[in-house]
């Protein structure tokens, strides 16, 4: 779940206990040289993608992919799933991650609300 863009968007919607539990129980194997395999910084980077809406794979799994995925929630704002796109970093540039990155997330969006979910009240 730490090396994929959807299941960075599914653990920035957990609790942090569980995202911890998640992490020791199963521990951050590296894939690549970009996997984060320190807790810290993937615990930043899960602030980040809440903050920003959508979470993202730069090459962390695969080399030369990239993915963008936002969460999709269930009616008592619980993170559910996530929708994502992926592609080859020639295409999904480091530039174009603000293009998509806002598209991804209105698909979410959709998608939550043509379940009946909402998106948590963040304070």
């Amino acid at each position: 779940m730490h090396a994929s863009g959807v299941g960075k968007a599914l653990l920035a919607g957990f609790p942090e206990a569980r995202v911890k539990q998640i992490l020791y129980s199963k521990g951050l194997q590296r894939f690549t040289e970009k996997t984060r395999v320190d807790p810290a910084e993937l615990f930043t980077e899960l602030a980040e993608s809440r903050e920003r809406g959508w979470a993202i794979d730069d090459e962390e799994r695969t080399p030369g992919m990239r993915c963008i995925a936002a969460p999709i929630y269930n009616e008592l704002g619980e993170t559910i799933a996530a929708v994502s796109i992926s592609g080859p970093t020639v295409r999904l540039t480091s530039q174009r991650l603000g293009e998509f990155g806002p598209l991804v997330m209105r698909a979410a969006e959709q998608i939550t609300s043509s379940i009946g979910g909402a998106a948590p009240h963040r304070a």
